[in-house]
């Protein structure tokens, strides 16, 4: 009889240690505040968040995390747990909210960029790689490389343009960032631009044999757009102060 009874107590405590744990954890998982203090109307993710003034204030992105590190008192008033706080109206102009005249395919579409764009980016710096072996090798397959790359460079980056257009459709950043995002997006369309212009010129060196320094000035200048239209980028996701010693 003791054997039963002590068998019905541990069944019971075992029953009771998911109860316990459920109402535990849902209670840290659950945080009070659900919309991005900086980009106004977009759900939180709960793995990125600050702590600031004793509140855990929860973001959508990294670039939302540094912006608000940098500048916390102009989002707090769009945070519940600072509701006192004078309410101020929102300014679309320098929020980073989504834009209200962007339709939510387009705002979907669009962050589907990041994945598409690493593509093109790679194709174009190993059609470099490749004119360069063929420069001090001379043999023809870096030179048949460097074209295949270009191609498919093209194909990617007509993909990844109208991608990275959308996204920037979506969102409006602060002053600083809508400045590096006009330079990112027009960038990228001149790095579009460029590559067909080498892909052309390729094919001219192809057939007739002839201008193959043009070729490679124009390549060089697809790989300098690259550079500086990914590190436009990448100050937009992990911020201006990115890096500061």
């Amino acid at each position: 009889m003791k054997h039963i009874n002590l068998t019905l107590i541990i069944l019971a405590l075992i029953a009771a240690f998911p109860t316990f744990g459920s109402a535990n954890g849902g209670h840290e998982e659950t945080p009070a505040q659900t919309i991005c203090p900086v980009m106004v109307g977009t759900p939180i993710d709960p793995s990125l968040y600050v702590d600031y003034q004793g509140e855990r204030v929860y973001l959508c992105c990294k670039t939302c995390v540094n912006l608000f590190t940098e500048n916390p008192e102009v989002y707090i008033k769009n945070l519940p747990q600072f509701a006192a706080a004078p309410a101020e109206k929102h300014d679309p102009a320098t929020g980073h909210g989504e834009a209200e005249k962007t339709p939510k395919l387009i705002a979907f579409i669009g962050k589907f960029h990041p994945m598409a764009v690493h593509t093109p980016i790679a194709l174009i710096l190993g059609a470099a790689l490749a004119e360069i072996l063929f420069l001090f090798t001379g043999v023809p397959l870096f030179r048949s490389a460097a074209r295949f790359n270009l191609l498919i460079a093209v194909l990617g980056a007509a993909i990844a343009v109208p991608l990275g257009l959308a996204a920037a459709s979506g969102i409006q950043y602060p002053d600083d960032y809508a400045i590096i995002l006009f330079r990112h997006k027009w960038l990228g369309v001149a790095t579009f631009a460029s590559t067909l212009i080498a892909v052309a010129l390729s094919e001219r060196v192809r057939r007739t044999n002839n201008g193959t320094g043009i070729y490679r000035i124009a390549l060089l200048l697809c790989v300098l757009l690259v550079g500086f239209t990914g590190h436009l980028g990448g100050l937009l996701v992990f911020g201006i102060n990115h890096f500061s010693w």
